[in-house]
């Protein structure tokens, strides 16, 4: 077992250089080190961590025994040699000035499973407890990431993580579609290679979520996501938090399932391939790795059967023209697609986007694994894909890869192999002519061919194979039962040319001319001879490197590859830059053999942040430091410092902007201060000297960190007051928080002697004097006050609260600051766009007024007896809904079992909706307050908001 509990510390990719100043007494490891864990076998492990700076650490596993010494910064790591797969459990060892043991480690293949909730989804939800029941392999493990979004990459992982081994006890948890995968490799390899399975996938996320920066820097066409803010709902988020984490752990390579959610802010029409293609550099860089395998599920048919021959191709998201970038996807270097088009709708016909029916899902995922990586290259992985048309008369002949043993028109039922149809006729077939009128295709099978007519279209230019949203019938297979994929042709006659040469000392494949039709893609392999090296590849005449093997993205044109070899491996340059609030080490310019890797170290100045780390240009955000992983060509590596300046406004109002605020090194930054209604400026502090009242300020020419705060008075005398007090279900004054950190019980005034108890970790924080409970939708805390089993008699319903939205601090719109019974009444602030939301008996309204980020705004919501409602945000009324939905009992339990508790910060039973921000003092009640009641209230609240030496009247 671990003998101590892990930190949150963690190594930088491949050459171990830097983390956070983490000068500890004990010697760590990283939390992705535990008992039951796999380690990947045949190449070199690294076993990395803290300990005090220049603390001696070895490491014993087996019969290797490996010191080092933490560097200046407290990080560690060593190299284990590369090791044989291994099922008997064995113990590594850490020793510094402290002893870590960590026991039944196993040597096999560690694959990481990512994507959206069908990777998330358990084997508990599929129906099948005989394979659950069945699941004994001791040689499966797995591990599930914590659900973590950050704005920049973390080191650590959060939570408390662990392996576990595969069991019927245990198997209901693990990701269906992730252990059929690990199952289908395990038992085909005789249970002689332990499979460790790294799960990281989060329901309902798109995959720019999942991208790492550096993945984008040769896809031009995504480098308007690098400007988007990461936080709150942005691109990058979780694999700064879910799979940067992970690096250096070693992998074997990836399975992806989804991603697709939300795809609407695409950036060309080829979007989602090009996330694909970045997700995978992105992730090949972070862990270093030459080859990257990287399989992934084709999403399955869903939703409803639509009555037409036309294609449908755009639907939001989960539709047809997704299918055929996941098809293009196949060109990215050791890439596989796992289709699931025919395994979406159940057995009873239900249209769900989540098939239970993840058997067949993990087991074509593993025949990409098994043929590329298990030994078994003549398995057939793929089902067919197109390849080419051509036309003959009135009709179009198509031409496949991955036939395997031929075509067959197939049908297939969950769980069971694919059976042909005899005499059965291809269905899903449309075809048009230049008018662009579809009709059904009459679709035969000829000598592994599919033949393509219709007695409407005499001269054929457009056809499609399975373009909607729900395919279902669809029923091209090959013989070894896998579904032909998707595909579009908009016209058959355009085709474009590529040609691809290359000279002596080696060879590139395909080579020669080859004719493409639009939007197809295509893999090329450059490999030189023994004794030479590649020199140099050139696309259209421009060199792209030395790269071994290129995809040409969607084509739309004719195109040329060039390849040179030469006798000697090039060499390479890297130069660094950086302004004057720091460095980069090694500085200069750096010569790197070609494929090797260097690392560098990002040194901010004292009181200097890191802005932003740029790679030929291309501007990745904050790091501490960066390595560049199988260099093939030169590269400008820079650095640009800022200082933090830390901004807030005390209630009465707000400053633009609010938060940590990165200024440029050497540069400007200015703050401005606006009063609500009837406050006004009553001080600005500048690094905690007193400026008077102030509408704005500029700091020049900035060289170190800062602060600035603003506190504001009430132009008015009123000091309000509780009105009844017996209507009250509950109220909290901050005031009687605890003091700074972790908050414990939050006690309440009413009803006396009640708590507020802590959901996850909430913390109290100090703004402009008074406290608040810091609540993060990252760490998904909140407040539970009490469950109730009957219905509460009501006259209405009045929620009086203090929030303040950050939406610059975590993911997502979520938004819940008071919720009642889950959905029966719940008041929010969108955490994407600082919108008002009510939810009241069930619907969703959201307000067109936003509340500014970093603003301390006093929330009310009034509820008549018959549900109509207004909302009054510091004073004036910003939302209101005049239809009736009687609110005379809230019911506990109407939305589902868990739906019993009042909550603060988020709603009860899964954080589903979460607030991001701070929350002050809290008042419900179980009755209307009419407005001069609301007023005395507001004006009670606000009165203790602002002290005497901010000016209070």
């Amino acid at each position: 077992m671990i003998m101590r509990s892990f930190r949150l510390y963690w190594l930088f990719v491949a050459l171990g250089i830097g983390l956070t100043n983490a000068a500890q007494a004990d010697v760590q490891l990283s939390k992705l080190f535990g008992d039951h864990m796999v380690l990947q076998r045949d190449k070199p492990v690294a076993v990395f961590g803290t300990a005090d700076p220049g603390e001696k650490v070895s490491v014993v596993f087996g019969s290797e025994t490996i010191s080092t010494k933490a560097d200046a910064r407290g990080n560690w790591r060593v190299l284990l040699p590369a090791m044989p797969a291994n099922t008997r459990g064995q113990t590594l060892t850490v020793k510094g000035s402290n002893i870590i043991t960590v026991q039944d480690v196993l040597v096999g293949d560690v694959w990481l499973c990512s994507g959206q909730s069908n990777m998330d989804m358990g084997l508990a939800a599929c129906n099948r407890p005989e394979d659950i029941a069945a699941a004994n392999f001791s040689g499966i493990r797995s591990f599930r990431v914590p659900l973590t979004a950050a704005g920049e990459p973390l080191k650590g992982l959060k939570g408390d993580p662990k392996w576990i081994v595969c069991s019927p006890r245990s198997a209901g948890g693990f990701s269906a579609a992730a252990f059929y995968f690990a199952r289908s490799i395990y038992q085909t390899n005789d249970a002689s290679i332990p499979i460790g399975l790294i799960v990281s996938a989060v329901g309902g996320t798109a995959i720019d979520l999942w991208l790492s920066p550096e993945g984008l820097i040769d896809v031009p066409a995504l480098r308007p996501l690098l400007d988007q803010p990461v936080l709150p709902d942005g691109p990058f988020h979780l694999a700064n938090g879910m799979i940067a984490p992970l690096a250096p752990y070693g992998i074997k390579g990836a399975i992806w399932y989804q991603g697709e959610n939300a795809e609407r802010t695409v950036q060309s029409p080829d979007s989602y391939f090009l996330k694909m293609k970045a997700m995978v550099q992105g992730w090949k860089q972070l862990f270093g790795m030459d080859d990257f395998p990287f399989y992934y599920v084709m999403i399955a048919n869903y939703g409803e059967l639509l009555p037409t021959n036309s294609p449908v191709l755009h639907s939001g998201g989960w539709d047809a023209d997704t299918r055929l970038q996941q098809v293009e996807a196949m060109a990215l270097p050791h890439a596989g697609c796992a289709s699931a088009m025919d395994i979406g709708v159940s057995k009873v016909g239900w249209p769900g986007y989540h098939p239970e029916n993840k058997q067949d899902v993990g087991e074509r995922l593993a025949l990409w694994a098994l043929k590329n990586d298990y030994g078994h290259p003549d398995l057939v992985a793929s089902g067919p894909v197109l390849k080419d048309v051509s036309v003959a008369g009135n009709t179009v002949v198509c031409f496949f890869d991955h036939i395997g043993s031929g075509l067959m028109v197939g049908h297939k039922t969950w769980y069971k192999p694919t059976e042909e149809v005899v005499g059965g006729t291809l269905k899903r077939f449309v075809i048009a002519g230049a008018d662009g009128k579809w009709f059904p295709a009459i679709a035969t099978i000829k000598d592994n061919q599919v033949l393509l007519s219709s007695p409407s279209v005499a001269q054929p230019r457009k056809v499609a194979y399975a373009c909607w949203q729900n395919p279902e019938g669809c029923n091209l297979y090959n013989r070894e039962g896998l579904p032909a994929a998707p595909f579009y042709v908009e016209d058959v006659t355009t085709h474009h040319r590529i040609i691809a040469k290359a000279g002596g000392g080696g060879e590139i494949r395909p080579s020669g001319a080859r004719q493409l039709l639009e939007r197809m893609t295509a893999l090329y392999m450059i490999e030189p001879k023994p004794g030479y090296f590649i020199e140099d590849v050139k696309v259209d005449g421009a060199s792209v490197g030395s790269v071994p093997n290129f995809t040409f993205d969607p084509v739309y044109g004719d195109h040329t590859i060039e390849a040179t070899f030469a006798r000697k491996a090039p060499t390479y340059q890297i130069t660094t830059v950086a302004n004057e609030g720091g460095s980069v080490r090694p500085s200069g310019s750096v010569a790197v053999p070609q494929g090797g890797a260097q690392a560098f170290s990002i040194m901010p100045k004292r009181g200097m942040s890191t802005r932003s780390v740029t790679v030929d240009g291309v501007a990745l955000g904050p790091r501490e430091d960066f390595a560049l992983n199988d260099v093939r060509r030169n590269h400008t590596l820079g650095a640009s410092f800022a200082c933090k300046i830390s901004a807030e406004a005390g209630y009465g109002g707000g400053i633009s902007p609010c938060g940590e605020v990165m200024a440029e090194y050497n540069g400007t930054q200015t703050f401005r201060i606006v009063p609500i209604p009837g406050y006004s400026i009553a001080n600005v502090r500048v690094d905690e000297k007193d400026l008077g009242a102030r509408n704005a300020y500029t700091f020049a020419k900035i060289a170190s960190s800062h602060s600035i705060s603003v506190q504001f008075k009430s132009d008015s005398v009123s000091t309000g007051k509780i009105p009844r007090t017996g209507d009250l279900l509950v109220a909290a004054r901050a005031n009687s928080l605890p003091a700074a950190g972790g908050t414990g019980v939050w006690p309440t005034l009413f009803p006396e002697g009640g708590t507020l108890t802590p959901i996850s970790t909430p913390r109290t924080v100090t703004i402009a004097d008074r406290k608040f409970s810091r609540n993060q939708y990252l760490d998904g805390d909140g407040f539970n006050f009490e469950s109730y089993s009957k219905p509460i008699p009501c006259n209405g319903a009045s929620i009086v609260v203090v929030a303040r939205p950050m939406r610059s601090g975590a993911a997502s719109g979520w938004f819940s600051i008071v919720d009642v019974f889950y959905d029966r009444l719940v008041l929010g602030i969108r955490n994407d766009t600082g919108r008002i939301c009510v939810r009241r008996n069930g619907s969703v309204d959201v307000s067109e007024v936003a509340i500014p980020d970093g603003q301390t705004t006093l929330l009310s919501l009034i509820v008549q007896p018959d549900g109509s409602y207004k909302v009054f945000a510091n004073g004036v009324e910003v939302m209101a809904n005049s239809a009736t939905s009687p609110m005379t009992l809230l019911v506990p339990g109407v939305a589902g079992s868990y739906a019993t508790s009042i909550t603060v910060g988020r709603n009860a039973p899964d954080a589903w909706t979460t607030f991001n921000g701070d929350i002050g003092d809290v008042f419900v009640y179980k009755t209307a307050l009419l407005d001069d009641e609301r007023q005395h209230l507001e004006a009670f609240i606000a009165n203790s908001l602002v002290s005497e030496k901010e000016g209070k009247q």
